[in-house]
């Protein structure tokens, strides 16, 4: 039977998942089309294909962590996906970053101690104790990866570039596919992830790809340009392996976490560079209050 609520749960997982691929897109493939190695049309084709891949071969893996956090029920579904909508653009207009996995467990969280439903306390700590230990051990193996990179000695300079290019390509792939699978797996999921909400979402991604991500993926794009290829390929690489594996166990776990403490990884690895920690402080605790908002935004709905 088709109701109100199942009609505004899909809907939504559409529209959420067409902001996450316009905001995310610039992380898998900024560094491709900023670098021009590949254009910006074959770029982005690159991170649908990713972000749907993803999301259909391994998004079912977040029913664990779906059923773990909110009971199903559209109406609450509905309510948890306009939440996070909301306080995801109210974010997008102050400029400041903002983690919807992190929003939607916690709003989720919120809902579900609200309308008096047992939240399985065990997997909320583990999950908690990922997203402690996640971002330190990509920090960590950034840190180790990209300074063995920096030992290799170049026989064929011009050979390796072309080999670091193709690993490139192929990374930025798997960075989308490992957002595919967590956190638009973690909404298809939330959803039902039944064909209305995968084509939903496909077509989210499409859109959002499409036409929410220009501005970002330009700015994105040039920055991660001024980094050496073996910088971008370490922070992506390092960051989609953690991603894959908090996947697997069920665990939902941002992108926006690992690639940015990757990137801060990399930058330590050079003794001689100043490393500017203000803007990583700053996101640091966006991690802290995006839960927390959603939380009790979630309780008090």
């Amino acid at each position: 039977m088709i109701t109100f609520p199942y009609v505004a749960t899909i809907i939504l997982a559409g529209v959420l998942t067409a902001f996450v691929a316009g905001n995310n897109l610039s992380a898998a493939v900024g560094t491709i089309i900023g670098s021009r190695i590949t254009s910006r049309v074959i770029g982005i084709a690159i991170g649908i294909l990713g972000f749907s891949m993803g999301l259909l071969l391994e998004g079912s893996a977040l029913h664990s962590a779906s059923a773990n956090l909110l009971p199903h029920s559209y109406v609450l579904e509905s309510y948890a996906f306009l939440v996070s909508f909301v306080l995801f653009i109210v974010a997008y207009f102050l400029r400041s970053p903002l983690s919807l996995t992190m929003v939607l467990v916690g709003v989720a969280i919120g809902l579900s101690i609200h309308h008096g439903y047992t939240v399985n306390g065990g997997f909320v700590i583990l999950m908690v104790a990922t997203w402690v230990l996640a971002p330190i051990g990509s920090i960590l193996f950034a840190y180790l990866l990209n300074a063995q990179l920096q030992k290799k000695n170049f026989k064929n300079f011009w050979s390796e570039i072309s080999y670091l290019k193709l690993i490139l390509i192929v990374v930025s792939f798997l960075t989308a596919f490992t957002l595919g699978a967590n956190t638009l797996g973690l909404i298809a999921n939330m959803a039902g992830f039944d064909i209305w909400v995968i084509t939903s979402m496909i077509t989210g991604i499409v859109v959002g790809s499409i036409f929410l991500s220009r501005g970002i993926i330009k700015r994105v794009g040039e920055e991660m340009y001024l980094m050496r290829y073996s910088n971008a390929l370490t922070s992506l690489l390092v960051s989609s392996v953690f991603v894959e594996i908090a996947t697997l166990f069920s665990i939902p776990l941002s992108n926006t976490q690992t690639l940015t403490s990757s990137v801060l990884g990399t930058g330590m690895s050079y003794k001689t560079k100043a490393i500017f920690l203000r803007p990583f402080l700053i996101i640091l605790a966006t991690w802290v209050i995006s839960p927390l908002a959603g939380l009790f935004l979630g309780f008090v709905i």
